[in-house]
């Protein structure tokens, strides 16, 4: 277990119903605020897209936006993750946390101007989610090569993301080993992606413990303890994106 951190995290809502609620979430908070594999910029991606693939859209997610303007993500930013969250999280989920992020936006400080975006080219598909049927095949290449497009965040913080939804949405078979071989190549340690998985435990502890069990049979499988376990074919990193 990590030491626990002193992260500035908003809760006042929290207290204004039930002060021993608000002790909870940020003692909490202090256990997976304070692994080291992830800075609080990434923790705070994790907790939305969290929120856009569960349509966690009351409370919970205003607290998050809020906590992002409070550590300086700015609004385009936000925009940009919900936008490269769609196609795993679902269009409509998307929609709908868009709509209520128009409507914090004003309200938690954000300046919600955004500049006119030129036409963006498709970026690399996600190499990770494929199928043998020839629609759904061009469909993907289509919108995940759209998603991956997205400039404001990194290449390391999409692979942070799409891990999160695997483990918010339990895809935990091919497309979330194929997300943590991705991740490998764009330079995460084990360590590292192994801390991006425990972070979900303030948000479904059992999922957590789900992914948790798989990262292991991952391992296994490279260690050659587990011969007859499969494994998705290699996939490049993105790189000039």
């Amino acid at each position: 277990m990590s030491d626990r951190a002193e992260v500035d995290l908003p809760s006042s809502p929290l207290a204004a119903v039930d002060p021993e609620f608000e002790r909870m979430a940020l003692e909490t908070g202090a256990f997976t605020y304070g692994l080291a594999g992830t800075s609080v910029r990434e923790k705070l991606l994790q907790v939305i897209t969290d929120d856009v693939c569960r349509a966690h859209l009351g409370l919970a997610f205003r607290l998050h936006v809020t906590a992002a303007k409070m550590h300086g993500i700015p609004y385009a930013d936000v925009l940009a993750l919900l936008r490269f969250v769609a196609p795993y999280a679902g269009y409509p989920a998307a929609a709908d946390a868009l709509d209520r992020l128009g409507a914090l936006g004003p309200e938690v400080g954000f300046d919600t101007t955004v500049a006119a975006q030129p036409e963006k080219d498709a970026g690399e598909p996600d190499p990770a989610l494929r199928s043998s049927d020839g629609w759904m095949a061009g469909f993907l290449t289509s919108r995940t090569g759209r998603a991956w497009s997205e400039e404001r965040l990194t290449p390391r913080e999409r692979v942070i993301v799409v891990i999160t939804t695997d483990v918010s949405m339990q895809t935990l078979g091919d497309p979330f080993h194929g997300h943590v071989q991705l991740a490998r190549r764009l330079g995460l340690s084990d360590d590292e992606i192994r801390d991006v998985v425990r972070f979900t435990a303030e948000l479904c502890s059992a999922r957590t413990v789900t992914a948790l069990a798989e990262l292991d049979r991952i391992r296994s499988r490279e260690d050659g303890r587990d011969p007859a376990g499969t494994y998705p074919a290699d996939v490049d990193a993105r790189t000039g994106m």
